[in-house]
């Protein structure tokens, strides 16, 4: 199996997906689509590839960093940790955008939050929080608070 080809499709899938999310995340059958079809079948690539990876003669844990790096020392391995990335900052856009949505915040303001999550993951999550801190004007904040606006 060519990995480079695999590699190319899930990031390919994960760039149309983010731009699709940006464009209409106001309309529900986005929503639908990513959980039903592109986080059920990405996830079961990654399966399929973290079982490949550290299955066999596949050495390392997760109680040390070298141990960590000793379990994605292999090609499939580290595919599989690219897609668990792609997939779960796809997932926080997804929620970015459903809960701006609600809370009526700009989507060319929601722009630089949703490109640095699909870029650094939570630093884009982070400007969000920040950028919801400041149009809700309240610390803490409740992800589930009924009151959403101000």
């Amino acid at each position: 199996m060519n990995l480079e080809l695999i590699f190319s499709i899930v990031n390919t899938t994960a760039l149309v997906c983010w731009i699709i999310l940006f464009s209409v995340y106001q309309k529900r059958w986005v929503y639908r689509a990513l959980f039903s079809f592109v986080f059920t079948g990405m996830a079961l690539i990654y399966l399929f590839f973290i079982l490949k990876g550290m299955s066999g003669d596949s050495r390392g844990g997760f109680d040390t960093l070298a141990n960590v790096k000793m379990l994605f020392s292999n090609d499939e391995a580290v595919l599989a940790g690219w897609i668990h990335y792609l997939v779960f900052d796809l997932f926080v856009g997804m929620w970015i955008c459903h809960d701006a949505d609600k809370r009526g915040i700009n989507r060319w303001i929601l722009l630089p939050c949703l490109l640095l999550t699909f870029m650094l993951g939570p630093t884009g999550l982070l400007l969000y929080f920040m950028v919801r801190l400041i149009y809700l004007k309240k610390f803490p904040q409740d992800p589930y608070a009924e009151n959403l606006l101000h």
